[in-house]
């Protein structure tokens, strides 16, 4: 009795083990975006996600991927707004810079880096960059687009591309 409680706890711990090591953790890449409920875009958001936030992914229905974050929350998220996690490679040279400021990774998110917004400002010195941020700002709500989506009679099933 003993002997065979002992072999399926053993294997209980090799099964999260594994389980740990296949899971697959995918990081938000926009701004913010929502965990919805169901896989589709009017779906009701059960948890608000920032960029740089990890997800556990636990499966997937088309262009939707099912996750939980850190918080333990589970809901569904669209591709478009994560990307896998890359592994950290350490550099052979030690000189070689291998991580971001929060500054950098919040102009990547935008698309831009620091070389590409300086040749653009010195290109359009008067261009309005308070515009893009206050772009930026504008929040519409979940409910706004569904009204909009159903007034407009656009299929919106599934969320694909």
């Amino acid at each position: 009795m003993k002997r065979s409680v002992r072999i399926a706890a053993f294997i209980a711990v090799l099964a999260a083990a594994a389980a740990l090591l296949i899971a697959e953790t995918l990081v938000i890449k926009v701004q913010t975006t929502s965990l919805r409920r169901e896989p589709k875009f009017y779906a009701a958001s059960v948890a608000t996600l920032r960029q740089g936030e990890t997800l556990e992914r636990i499966s997937a229905e088309g262009a939707w991927i099912q996750a939980r974050n850190t918080a333990g929350v589970t809901g569904w998220v669209h591709e478009s707004a994560v990307e896998a996690r890359k592994f950290k490679l350490a550099a052979m040279d030690k000189g070689l810079k291998t991580q971001a400021t929060a500054g950098e990774v919040a102009l990547a998110g935008k698309g831009f880096n620091k070389q590409v917004e300086d040749s653009y400002k010195a290109r359009n010195t008067g261009a309005d960059y308070d515009a893009v941020e206050r772009m930026l700002k504008i929040a519409v709500s979940p409910e706004a687009v569904l009204a909009f989506l159903k007034k407009g009679r656009l299929d919106v099933e599934g969320g694909s591309r």
